[in-house]
């Protein structure tokens, strides 16, 4: 009897328990699906590594590589106008031209004097500065008169020896000789003096042919006019300004760069340039010189860049933005743009932990990379999984149920990551 009664309580009890474990159970259950129902579904991605071009944007101006105006160089009136304004020219092209009857008379008349002072030497062209004055005309001839006049001198001599001929007969004959002497040395001093005429008339007929060339105002270099000061008929002066010209291409990029900038700015970077008129194009240059100081007022120093402008489609005087390639960072972090939450200054994004919180993180963002990410400068680590969907319904600590991780879009010719 006993041992029935022990046996019913063991039973008893054993039911008990049994009921109270499967109460448990049922309990757990309920709370683990309710907590599952209130976890918000979202897409992570991994903060992944790439290489990152380094740029220094700055805004400048476009200038022409070269401006130069051309002046009268003699005074005269205007005869014709063979270029206007944005008229393409090419180095030596005709610009103007300036009557020239006056400076052609001037260099017809030297050289006639010319022709002149050549004929009396007997030359036909001017002598070089070592020329023998005894081989002109002048020298010549007196030279001449002398030998005939010493011949004679001696064969007087001779006969006065043998007193054929009287002192007064030989007398004479010195005399001639004396005197075809100071002739023939007289001549050679008319030929020195002729031959620095002429190389002097030489001279002043290239001063009349060089002006009655600057009758001809040319340019001096290839580009396009951008200003005409100047009109047919009108009187100018040495020295008036008649058009400006300007090298369109390439032209020349002028701005400021922030002095921190410094150790990563050198000769020869590339710059691309991006202007308000043609919000599509990129145009290409390089950085052709640095200023040696920088500027105490804005802490700056100026840059110049050569950009290529082919086309002519660019203009002097455009703004312009820029960004000059510096380095290549290849350990940056990047994470996809719609990972970034940004409100009042402020960007973070959402970490999954141990795949069921979300955690807010405040970022640092740098420079958009690719089509759609933006690289992370700090808050973040490689491979930590991010939110990419959702985000709007997360807050710290928010539970989830991650679907992924998936990688970032990439450019075409990657392989995109598939979703888990």
């Amino acid at each position: 009897m006993i041992t029935r009664l022990c046996s019913l309580c063991v039973f008893l009890a054993l039911a008990l328990v049994l009921s109270g474990c499967e109460k448990s159970s049922s309990a757990s259950r309920v709370e683990k699906k309710g907590v599952a129902a209130a976890s918000t579904p979202v897409t992570v991605t991994p903060v992944r590594t790439q290489r990152v071009q380094r740029t220094v944007e700055i805004v400048g101006t476009l200038f022409a590589n070269e401006e130069v105006t051309v002046s009268s160089e003699l005074d005269g009136r205007i005869a014709a106008i063979h270029a206007d304004l944005g008229d393409g020219v090419r180095q030596g092209d005709t610009l103007a031209k300036i009557e020239d009857a006056e400076f052609r008379f001037a260099v017809q008349q030297i050289e006639a004097s010319l022709k002149e002072t050549l004929a009396k030497l007997g030359l036909e062209r001017v002598p070089p500065a070592n020329f023998d004055v005894a081989k002109t005309s002048l020298a010549l001839k007196a030279q001449a008169e002398l030998t005939d006049a010493q011949v004679n001198l001696k064969r007087m001599k001779a006969l006065l020896e043998e007193k054929v001929i009287s002192h007064q007969e030989y007398d004479t004959a010195d005399t001639r000789y004396k005197t075809a002497l100071a002739v023939y040395n007289g001549a050679l001093e008319e030929a020195r003096a002729l031959i620095a005429q002429a190389h002097s008339k030489e001279a002043q007929l290239g001063t009349a042919r060089k002006r009655l060339e600057d009758t001809t105002i040319r340019t001096a270099m290839s580009g396009s006019v951008s200003k005409r000061m100047v009109s047919a008929g009108e009187y100018v002066k040495i020295g008036a300004a008649l058009f400006t010209l300007v090298q369109e291409h390439p032209l020349k990029l002028r701005g400021m760069v922030p002095e921190r900038f410094a150790p990563e700015i050198r000769v020869g970077q590339a710059v691309d340039v991006r202007v308000d008129s043609f919000p599509n194009q990129v145009f290409k240059g390089k950085l052709s010189r640095l200023a040696p100081a920088s500027e105490v007022q804005s802490r700056s120093f100026t840059i110049e860049a050569l950009i290529e402008n082919p086309r002519r489609i660019l203009k002097p005087g455009f703004f312009a933005k820029a960004a000059i390639f510096t380095k290549v960072d290849s350990n940056a972090l990047t994470v996809p743009q719609q990972a970034l939450v940004t409100f009042a200054g402020v960007s973070k994004v959402f970490v999954v932990q141990d795949n069921q919180f979300a955690r807010e993180r405040i970022v640092q963002t740098g420079v958009r990379t690719g089509d759609n990410e933006v690289e992370i400068v700090s808050g973040l680590k490689p491979g930590e999984l991010v939110v990419i969907s959702g985000l709007t319904r997360l807050i710290d600590g928010s539970p989830v149920q991650v679907s992924g991780p998936s990688l970032p879009i990439r450019k075409s010719g990657e392989r995109q990551g598939e979703k888990s």
